[in-house]
């Protein structure tokens, strides 16, 4: 699963949406210049750095809310909008920060400042979503003389300030500030009980047939004979794909199902009593209304509506999918009845190399991690007229790695790649948004986090064709957050699109997985130096389709467990009892007793109810890669009207117009649909 984990923060900051990070000279009460022009992030040396700098920008963003709140002239840009979007950079600067740093950092009382710093920030973010002399203030703002991205900065404001209930009584707003400060405690609690609870299991070694030999070299035999296999990615996905023993995938699937459980059901369930009151107090019937509201689906139903339509679409090919692997099980296992989700990456594997004689190790030596990094980091460089240039500064971890983007000669935005797993960092793949690009403010910034094998002077890192993938859909997130960061009012900059469509870069640029002119680059045999055989590729590309179904259905039990969690009355809720009947109606996975996903489904906290965005967006993605399919993907050209029409526009445009402008039409759905089918 991919997460943005920031994307929580933009929508709960409501009135205030943008990304944040600290400022190692924010400016005082005393002083309401502009902020200083940060170039670059400031990442917590230490706890008390973390709690400085922290401090530091909020009351620097306090300072320029008072500014507003105290003065008498008539409201205008000067003396109101423009010390708000100084506000909203100091939030931005501190709320990127803090959760990237929250985690990822290697000292746990920095990521425990860091946490602390986000509930300290998130708490005056609520005040002043429900602060109705900074509203009154917007408000008086005659909005018919403003025009551009300074009328829609305005419009988001006052949208964002009603749908925060800034118009309610003040015990009714007292209580929603108080909800948003619990809601971000809990949340900050089920995302760390997940990332902290890193299990492993130990099995003897002749239960690791069929694995790859370099993963079986990357594990050794310890002193007692037995093997540690952790939940990590780099040992779950391997194991799940290629080993033979159905008894140690089903030993580790259950594992990783268990994370932060118990601990976890009863802080879900006070998320969802939280959210559920929060959006019944602003007249919502539920969270997921609520939270559509300002999205491209606008309501739960559309929501809905959208699952049930793609699952008429795939679930007959989920049937044909699923007789196919349990015919193919049957061979292994004559008594077997039913195919179980530690089933699916194995037998899909296996059938795609006895169907299309695809062997996805036989891939691997092609996808030596350094040559891919270096490979990608080349693609989007030409595709979208930058270049990246090293940063040789000492940062929180050995690993980790900074890189300039300049136009010309011209910085205009810093990113971090930190590929790599080790204990108490984030354990999912995921672009962090550390800092919205403003002219004069600050440059844009972001973070690729993966958590890939890593290489050693003895073993190469060999990855996966999926991961291979999953690196392209990272960086069309980061690409996004860094092209979109040239705009002046911090609302408008970065991913600051609708979140059901903040996936559609990352999933577009997916599809140069399949491009042999793009892969034959960098996809070069780690030993011989060869060049991936086109054939290979296309073969593998074929029998990518075999499990399609199964593949989006499972998605959409995600979406429809997510969207369901956030439409029933929590009060007595009964959080397994809900998923069983959502997998009933979707999944085409039985659910063992021994599983948890409730307690580990981290996108519950990050995307609450819009779990859906990642098939909705992949409707949008499919359709907007049938004019790269068309003019070809390496033309620069194309991919320039794609920048500047989808990557530099950030917030300033509606998605929907987004696509209108790149594909000169309305969307349609029917690409998606022919994906699907076919």
């Amino acid at each position: 699963m991919r997460r943005l984990p920031f994307v929580l923060l933009l929508a709960l900051l409501a009135a205030c949406s943008g990304t944040a990070k600290p400022d190692g000279d924010p400016m005082t009460k005393a002083s309401l210049a502009p902020p200083t022009e940060l170039t670059a992030p400031v990442f917590y040396t230490d706890a008390n750095h973390a709690n400085s700098v922290c401090q530091a920008n909020l009351d620097a963003a306090k300072a320029y809310r008072q500014s507003i709140l105290d003065c008498t002239a008539p409201r205008s840009v000067e003396n109101t909008l423009t010390p708000y979007n100084n506000l909203l950079v100091m939030l931005d600067r501190t709320l990127g920060t803090s959760d990237f740093m929250a985690n990822v950092h290697v000292d746990p009382a920095v990521r425990e400042a860091a946490e602390a710093c986000q509930r300290e920030a998130m708490k005056l973010v609520s005040e002043l979503k429900l602060d109705r002399g900074l509203y009154d203030a917007v408000a008086a703002i005659d909005a018919t003389s403003l025009n551009g991205e300074l009328a829609r900065f305005h419009h988001l404001l006052m949208r964002d300030y009603h749908q925060a209930g800034v118009d309610k009584d003040e015990t009714t707003r007292q209580r929603l500030a108080q909800i948003n400060e619990e809601l971000v405690a809990n949340g900050q609690d089920y995302s760390r009980n997940i990332r902290d609870d890193r299990r492993s299991i130990r099995v003897a070694p002749e239960r690791l047939a069929g694995l790859p030999e370099d993963f079986v070299a990357g594990h050794p035999v310890e002193e007692d004979g037995m093997v540690v296999i952790t939940t990590d990615y780099p040992d779950l996905f391997p194991v799940l794909t290629y080993a033979q023993d159905e008894s140690l995938r089903r030993e580790l699937q259950l594992t990783f199902d268990g994370r932060a459980y118990p601990a976890n059901v009863d802080v879900l369930k006070k998320i969802l009593q939280l959210r559920h009151e929060y959006a019944t107090l602003l007249g919502y019937a539920n969270w997921a209304d609520y939270f559509a509201a300002d999205k491209m689906a606008k309501d739960g139903k559309t929501i809905g509506d959208f699952i049930d339509r793609v699952a008429s679409i795939a679930r007959p090919r989920m049937q044909n999918d699923l007789e196919q692997m349990l015919a193919r099980k049957q061979k292994d296992l004559p008594d077997a009845t039913v195919i179980e989700a530690w089933d699916r990456l194995y037998y899909t594997e296996t059938m795609k190399k006895e169907l299309f004689g695809v062997d996805a190790q036989a891939l691997r030596p092609y996808f030596e991690f350094n040559r891919v990094k270096e490979g990608i980091l080349a693609l989007n460089a030409e595709l979208f007229g930058v270049k990246f240039v090293k940063v040789d500064e000492p940062l929180f971890h050995p690993d980790v790695e900074a890189y300039d983007v300049l136009e010309g000669d011209k910085v205009i935005a810093r990113f971090y790649l930190d590929m790599f797993p080790r204990d108490g960092k984030y354990g999912h793949a995921a672009m962090f948004p550390l800092l919205s690009g403003v002219n004069g403010s600050q440059l844009a910034a972001g973070a690729l986090l993966t958590n890939f094998p890593k290489p050693s002077a003895e073993v190469p890192a060999l990855l996966e064709l999926d991961q291979v993938s999953t690196f392209l859909h990272e960086f069309g997130h980061l690409m996004h957050q860094l092209l979109s960061g040239r705009h002046q009012w911090v609302m408008v900059s970065g991913i600051a699109c609708e979140w059901d469509f903040v996936e559609v870069p990352s999933q577009l640029l997916e599809e140069w997985t399949w491009d042999h002119p793009t892969m034959s680059r960098f996809a070069l045999h780690y030993q011989t130096n060869e060049p991936l055989p086109a054939d290979l590729l296309a073969t593998t590309k074929a029998a990518q389709e075999f499990g399609k179904g199964l593949f989006t259905m499972r998605q959409l039990f995600l979406a429809g467990l997510s969207l369901r969690y956030h439409q029933v009355d929590p009060s007595n809720i009964d959080v397994r009892q809900v998923l069983l009947e959502v997998l009933d109606k979707y999944s085409p996975f039985p659910y063992p007793d021994e599983s948890h996903l409730y307690a580990n489904f981290g996108h519950l906290e990050g995307y609450s109810s819009a779990y859906y965005t990642y098939m909705w967006s992949l409707a949008l993605a499919k359709d907007m890669y049938t004019r790269f399919e068309a003019e070809g993907m390496l033309n620069l050209e194309t991919a320039a009207e794609y920048r500047k029409a989808v990557l530099e526009a950030g917030g300033a445009v509606d998605a929907k117009v987004m696509v209108e402008n790149f594909l000169g039409r309305p969307s349609s759905f029917d690409a998606f649909q022919k994906w699907l089918e076919n």
